[in-house]
């Protein structure tokens, strides 16, 4: 007999399906994660902390307090302070391939949540309630 009183090929059977079951969760969970960044028309964003990321070619920036006008785009670096209008930089609008939108500080948190919480729960779908309250009474 294996763990929990159960014949040993059953209990390997529980754990293969638990841990599918993980793996086919956890994809979704993984997505959901970062940034989310999205593509969006080259227009001036709603709120200045809004945080942009500018691609031209190859290469991105990171600005907030983006401002859109017929000729250029403009923003702070998103470590400076948004106040600090000494720290805007320009570049032509003509040389901007696109425009990104997206939290990053957002994405680390959630990134941060899942890998804290998906292996608790994980041990705890594997352990069950009852195991897991045994732990503590050694």
């Amino acid at each position: 007999m294996g763990r929990q009183g159960l014949p040993l090929g059953l209990g390997s059977v529980i754990a293969r399906r638990l841990t599918g079951a993980f793996c086919a969760v956890s994809v979704p969970l993984l997505q959901a994660c970062g940034a989310g960044w999205h593509r969006t028309d080259i227009v001036t964003p709603e709120s200045p902390r809004q945080q942009v990321e500018v691609w031209q070619g190859q290469a991105s920036q990171q600005w907030h307090a983006v401002q859109v006008t017929d000729s250029t785009v403009s923003g702070i670096s998103f470590v400076k302070p948004v106040e600090c209008d000494t720290c805007r930089v320009s570049v032509p609008r003509a040389t901007v391939d696109s425009i990104r939108l997206g939290n990053p500080t957002l994405g680390f948190w959630k990134s941060f949540g899942l890998v804290l919480l998906a292996p608790v729960a994980f041990l705890f779908a594997v352990c069950g309630p009852s195991m897991c309250a045994d732990l503590g009474r050694d």
